[in-house]
């Protein structure tokens, strides 16, 4: 079978992936995000052993997101090497790094549902403290992924544009995401009380996959480089 009859090529399985990983971020992120009460620890203690389940749900989506992050990595990966080896490498490492940072993020907060919600011996100082830094550490964990997932979206993307293997329109907005979610993760991470408005750039880049996921999977990869690498296999 040739590539032009086939029906999941890279660009198709890269679109299904992202739309995959996109949901189920956000599933986890809206739902963990709910049961936070910023500043009391006791009352978010609270809420967490009130539907425990519910939060552990959440988290294990954001685990869930990661698994599929290694498989957008690679595919995304693939679909970019026939228009430049050097960057599909790139955004290889890139995604791969952000997968692995997540990952260590969610497992520190599914970890921390024990901390928050049972009787601890460091008692209540101590068990607030040891929160404090371990989610520190896992909301590093995060900056760190986000820049790894902006920096593979700007090189990604900015190929993809040049290739016009997607509407340049999406791919535009896709690289105007990555670049406020990189400042923003940069700037969080190396000045962590700094109120920086992240949401804005992650919803620009949450809906655009969205977007170019369904797009991809709809359309597949139209562009007459992709139509002249067809008709090459």
């Amino acid at each position: 079978m040739t590539a032009s009859t086939q029906f999941w090529t890279h660009a198709r399985l890269t679109g299904l992936l992202l739309f995959l990983v996109t949901l189920t971020h956000m599933a986890g992120f809206q739902i963990a995000s709910s049961f936070a009460v910023p500043g009391n620890f006791a009352a978010t203690g609270l809420k967490i052993a009130q539907n425990e389940g519910l939060y552990r749900l959440a988290l294990l989506s954001y685990g869930v997101s990661s698994i599929f992050s290694v498989a957008l990595a690679v595919t995304f990966a693939l679909w970019l090497a026939p228009i430049s080896r050097l960057g599909a490498g790139l955004v290889l490492g890139w995604r791969l790094f952000e997968a692995i940072s997540s990952t260590i993020a969610w497992a520190i907060r599914f970890a921390l549902v024990d901390n928050q919600t049972q009787p601890n011996l460091l008692g209540t100082p101590g068990v607030e403290a040891l929160h404090r830094v371990l989610r520190e550490v896992s909301n590093a964990a995060f900056d760190l992924g986000a820049i790894g997932l902006a920096l593979a979206a700007l090189i990604g993307f900015f190929i993809l544009f040049q290739a016009r293997s997607l509407p340049r329109l999406l791919s535009a907005i896709a690289i105007l995401g990555a670049m406020l979610i990189l400042v923003s993760s940069v700037v969080t991470l190396g000045l962590p009380e700094t109120d920086i408005p992240s949401s804005i750039a992650f919803a620009v880049t949450l809906l655009s996959n969205l977007v170019i996921g369904l797009w991809l999977l709809v359309w597949g990869d139209r562009s007459p480089q992709a139509k002249l690498l067809a008709q090459q296999a």
